[in-house]
């Protein structure tokens, strides 16, 4: 079976190539960042230096590699890059998935699995959050996620569109399949600046937003292993071939952390102590928001593997030991 990623060099576009190549997928891949796709993709992988915006080169992707499923991965990289240029993140995530659902069915490639993420919810009054929970997004990147997933289930019914919608919670930790890119560039969040404070590279932890009305005044968030979640895209794809229809699944690791749960977490996985300092509220952040994994675990043959904060941090050190010479 063929598989075009379409974001191949991203991290969750990488890490899937690597979950999908041994299970005899013939993987193909579509990046706008030839540099970074040169880095972490290996030589036998067919690459396309492309957005997935520009129509013509897409048609002419789709000839050549006929795959039988698009997987998108692009999409907004953070809450506070949306919130710094939501107009930007309208344009290259909205209107970027509208032209490539139009070649994708014109060219009658009618598969899709769609890489989105928990931000489509917002504000929840009840958790956990499930596939049917209502979704209000309260901010930019969220919205346009939102809007391409209602677009999916709408061509769904004008025009048979097969689709499935794979949600992250908050993906995390390193991998043994993680490339020398991705060990050194390990991204932004609260587990990264962990990590960074713990080496010297930042004095303190933010903690954004306190009080937020939880339990300890933070946010509550849950967090799944990259590896996990790309296991659960994949789990997806026969089911998805098989049953030809719209589909949706939350991943997540299925336990709920506050941010100073997992402070001190890392304090006793690590044994140090992590310096901290309240900071100002995000907007569009809100103030929980984890899954229910009931459904995935019913359909998908799936369970999180690594199912613990404390699991999910034992996979980080050993990366920044590497990255900082320690």
């Amino acid at each position: 079976m063929n598989v075009l990623i379409v974001g191949i060099a991203g991290v969750v576009g990488n890490h899937l190539l690597r979950v999908l190549k041994p299970l005899g997928y013939r993987v193909s891949g579509i990046d706008s960042n030839a540099a970074r796709a040169k880095l972490v993709l290996g030589g036998d992988i067919p690459f396309y230096n492309c957005d997935f915006g520009m129509q013509f080169d897409l048609g002419e992707i789709l000839k050549k590699e006929n795959p039988d499923v698009v997987v998108q991965c692009v999409g907004p990289s953070s809450i506070e890059r949306a919130a710094a240029d939501p107009v930007g993140c309208y344009i290259n995530n909205v209107l970027g998935n509208v032209f490539m659902l139009d070649i994708l069915l014109k060219k009658s490639a009618a598969k899709v699995i769609y890489v989105s993420s928990a931000s489509v919810f917002g504000e929840v009054s009840e958790m956990p959050i499930v596939e049917r929970t209502v979704r209000l997004p309260i901010c930019a990147a969220g919205n346009a996620q939102l809007f391409v997933e209602n677009a999916l289930e709408s061509l769904r019914l004008s025009h048979g569109l097969t689709y499935a919608i794979v949600r992250a919670s908050n993906i995390a930790g390193m991998s043994e399949m993680e490339s020398e890119y991705f060990t050194k560039n390990i991204g932004e969040g609260l587990i990264p600046n962990i990590m960074n404070q713990i080496f010297g590279k930042i004095d303190a932890v933010s903690i954004f937003g306190t009080p937020f009305g939880t339990l300890d005044n933070t946010a509550e968030r849950d967090y799944v292993h990259v590896d996990d979640f790309c296991t659960a895209c994949a789990n997806v794809i026969p089911k998805l071939v098989a049953k030809g229809e719209g589909m949706s699944y939350n991943i997540g690791s299925g336990k709920k952390y506050s941010v100073r749960e997992v402070i001190a977490v890392a304090e006793k996985v690590f044994g140090v102590q992590i310096k901290t300092v309240d900071a100002p509220g995000r907007a569009g952040d809100p103030s929980r928001s984890y899954f229910d994994i009931s459904k995935a675990r019913n359909e998908l043959d799936w369970s999180p593997k690594f199912d613990s904060l404390e699991k999910i941090l034992g996979t980080v050190l050993p990366y920044f030991r590497g990255k900082y010479g320690t």
